[in-house]
């Protein structure tokens, strides 16, 4: 079978790709942010420098938002919009993993392995920015759910897999071994991932033949972002679940610190032990994690969240004031895969609590800064538990972070959000964001709001002083609240309806997805004096989009109109 290597015509390449490289995003969470730490503790490193090392490392995940314009504003389109920055960041994973070898001590030098760690991550989390935005540009709007769920598996299936074998080789082989054992898996990715490439006629590689298919976009300023963004970003709701997402940062940062130092220090586990266990928990959290989104979607983010929260706290506690059971190795063991499991389970259910608050034309942008708050929080934790660690016993630490968890229930209740009250916001650009494992979003720049079905940026038109967005592919239109009443006319359809018939009647096949404006979901809805026009309006902001050549026919009535509703199935 012929394999199509070019990720816009290939389904199967993408997915292929896109867990690729997610896979190799999980190689240093596997190995950086579980093994290592427990193979520290078992080294004699003490708990506040392997906390500070946690600390540090994350930080690249925090300010990965700041990459999203520089990939606008600096590209090599002969070889693709985004498939450059992906090539460069894992060639620079490749590079940083060989630069592993050079810890022989680490006990002596845990600083050189906290600035490679973190070298390690600048590229982590630069490949996973850029691999969203490929992902999105290339990828149809009815296939990007499959993908993004074969990227979670992939990334999720990486660190686990990566944290149960360097466990062991850590400690059977040393850092260096283990090193170049995880540079030439990343180095096998690199090799893989050269060989496609975004559209056809594009250039593998900066030497071979081909042209640029893709136009460049300009980035848009920091300061008109942040403009856009003070309309949503300050409100309370907004600055509550900031607060949210910044203390269940803080909290997981808490506990990852804390947890595998216990494990090897105070519970007797091994490094290979901790490291299979955490595998293993892990993507049971994961399957876990994925039957919970319809209870999210029946029960509310809120009620779920505040449930699993109290789980956390109940086993901070409950293990704090269980000491005489800590020498018992099954309780030890069921306690400590509880923990594990807790965590995408929580994530979730912050990820969609987060999400309703971005239910708005800065969604993106809003979610990352969001995403950025808990990775910070994160970092804060970790370094918090290092502070005290020599200073308070386990049990002192245990019961800390059920009083912090305590606080974190006590503001959620301070939540309080409809999400019709984004309605009459202000427009400003679109930005797309991308959901990946355990990392957060991702941010793709792209200035302009985008084509709900193709992907491409959607253009303003102007005309008789009111703004309408229209692709500027397969020219699309999308009308807000109120805008189609005042287009609906032959003069106004003759200007902006100018898209191939052929083509809007193939997007017109596409009847699943979000609102471009809000994310809100869409109705599909028929016109009721013209039924063969099928057209789709968001249920919150009530915008509509139609497809090429449906507003000059919604514009025109004839005598053949009249014989189509006989022939036009019902819409189902």
């Amino acid at each position: 079978m012929k394999i199509n290597w070019i990720l816009a015509e290939s389904s199967r390449m993408r997915y292929a790709a896109g867990s690729a490289m997610y896979f190799a995003q999980g190689i240093p969470y596997g190995l950086m942010s579980i093994a290592v730490p427990a193979w520290l503790a078992s080294q004699g490193v003490g708990a506040g420098e392997i906390a500070s090392f946690l600390a540090v490392i994350i930080l690249p995940w925090a300010f990965k938002l700041l990459s999203g314009p520089l990939m606008d504003r600096y590209q090599f389109l002969a070889m693709g919009r985004r498939r450059p920055w992906v090539l460069g960041a894992q060639l620079g994973m490749t590079l940083s993993f060989f630069s592993l070898t050079l810890i022989d001590n680490p006990t002596e030098q845990i600083g050189l392995l906290m600035i490679l760690g973190l070298l390690i991550n600048v590229f982590a989390a630069t490949q996973d920015v850029a691999v969203d935005g490929m992902a999105i540009e290339v990828t149809p709007v009815d296939e990007q759910g499959r993908l993004n769920g074969f990227m979670v598996f992939g990334k999720a299936i990486g660190w686990g897999i990566t944290s149960a074998v360097t466990g062991i080789m850590l400690v059977t082989f040393g850092m260096g071994v283990t090193a170049i054992a995880a540079a030439a898996v990343q180095a096998i990715v690199l090799l893989g991932f050269m060989l496609t490439v975004e559209r056809r006629g594009e250039r593998r590689l900066p030497w071979s033949s081909g042209d640029a298919i893709s136009e460049r976009r300009s980035a848009s300023s920091f300061a008109d972002l942040m403009k856009g963004l003070n309309a949503v970003l300050w409100t309370r709701v907004s600055l509550v679940l900031m607060a949210i997402m910044l203390f269940d940062g803080f909290i997981g940062g808490y506990g990852h610190a804390l947890m595998p130092i216990a494990a090897i220090n105070l519970f007797g586990f091994t490094t290979p032990e901790w490291s299979q266990l955490v595998a293993i928990m892990g993507l049971g959290g994961a399957a876990v994690a994925l039957v919970l989104g319809p209870m999210i979607d029946r029960f509310g983010a809120k009620r779920m969240l505040v449930l699993t929260i109290t789980l956390v706290a109940l086993h901070a506690f409950l293990l704090a004031e269980t000491q005489y059971l800590w020498e018992n190795t099954t309780y030890v063991k069921v306690m400590l895969a509880a923990w594990v499991l807790l965590g995408p389970v929580t994530m979730v259910c912050m990820i969609a609590l987060a999400m309703t608050v971005c239910a708005s034309e800065n969604s993106a942008t809003q979610f990352a800064i969001y995403m950025s708050l808990a990775n910070l929080g994160a970092s804060a934790g970790s370094k918090t538990y290092g502070v005290i660690a020599e200073q308070t016993s386990y049990v002192e630490a245990y019961l800390l972070l059920g009083a912090i968890t305590v606080a974190l229930i006590a503001i959620i209740f301070f939540h309080r959000h409809r999400p019709g009250a984004t309605k009459d916001r202000k427009r400003s650009p679109s930005y797309t964001v991308g959901m990946g494992g355990t990392s957060g979003g991702g941010m793709y720049f792209s200035g302009a709001m985008r084509c709900p079905k193709c992907r491409s940026d959607m253009e303003q038109i102007m005309i008789d002083d009111t703004e309408i967005d229209r692709c500027s592919t397969c020219h699309g239109l999308w009308f807000d609240d109120g805008e189609l009443e005042k287009m609906r006319n032959k003069e106004a359809a003759a200007i902006l309806d100018i898209g191939d018939v052929k083509t809007g009647k193939k997007q017109n096949e596409i009847e699943h997805y979000r609102c471009p404006r809000c994310a809100g979901a869409m109705n599909r809805l028929v016109d009721p004096e013209q039924t063969h026009i099928w057209f789709e309006q968001c249920e919150s902001c009530h915008g509509s989009f139609f497809d090429a050549g449906e507003l000059k026919d919604l514009a025109t009535l004839s005598v053949s109109d009249f014989f189509k509703r006989f022939v036009t199935p019902e819409r189902s």
